[in-house]
């Protein structure tokens, strides 16, 4: 019988907080990996698919960066899976400094429960994504203030889009967003940032958002595009 659970991989099981995620998920019906911080973990998450990799905060016994070099590798069977440190609280910052340089989000050691399992089920709720190239035009407020950024889309699914432009919003900010689908289709909601690009990396200056809000009828054009889109890929 196919397995169809989300696979999960925790590095360094028994590190505060840690201890909390593994047992949270394995309630959720999720299939759980540990691991202790050794060598071992390069090779596999290069070799073994999971969806979500969280590390915990600092990772001593290994170099970071490496294991974020190892995910993100074109190669890597963990290429597309999210990525969440799990920092201690008063190294939150310095972790947070590491998103868009592999990892998608940092979260704290002493988090509620329902708190982390949000961030755990944003960075899950991976749905399948489209190439899609259109203007979307970005309400941000700051200050009081409201600015217009404008973006273009690079691809999008259910949950959030990637887009390309220079204004690098920072991670957690919300926005209201208005774009048309190819064909004319009216889209708007709000969105909240979850990570920057890495332009070396990825090959393009923008941010990884997703969804808050999409306002009827726009959804459901969105949804039927998406799902137009998808079921055409997998025929080809």
């Amino acid at each position: 019988m196919e397995d169809i659970r989300q696979h999960v991989l925790v590095v360094g099981a028994r590190q505060a907080g840690l201890e909390r995620v593994a047992p949270m998920l394995r309630r959720a019906n999720f299939s759980v990996h540990t691991v202790d911080p050794s060598p071992f973990v390069h090779d596999l998450v290069l070799s073994t698919p999971f969806e979500l990799v969280v590390i915990g905060y600092p990772l001593r016994e290994l170099v970071l960066a490496d294991i974020l070099d190892a995910v993100r590798n074109e190669g890597s069977a963990c290429h597309d899976a999210g990525l969440l440190l799990l920092a201690e609280p008063e190294l939150v910052e310095e972790a947070q400094a590491l998103v868009g340089t592999g990892a998608n989000r940092a979260v704290c050691t002493d988090w509620s429960e329902a708190r982390l399992w949000r961030a755990i089920s944003d960075l899950l709720d991976i749905a399948p994504r489209i190439f899609m190239r259109v203007v979307l035009h970005a309400d941000v407020e700051v200050m009081r203030n409201r600015s217009r950024a404008v973006y273009q889309t690079v691809n999008i699914s259910r949950s959030g889009a990637l887009l390309q432009g220079v204004e690098a919003l920072e991670p957690g900010t919300g926005f209201d967003f208005l774009f048309r689908l190819p064909g004319g289709g009216l889209i708007d909601g709000s969105a909240e940032v979850v990570r920057r690009t890495d332009p070396a990396r990825e090959g393009l200056e923008g941010i990884g958002t997703r969804f808050l809000d999409l306002r009827e009828p726009g959804r459901e054009r969105l949804l039927d595009h998406l799902d137009r889109q998808i079921a055409r890929g997998n025929r080809r």
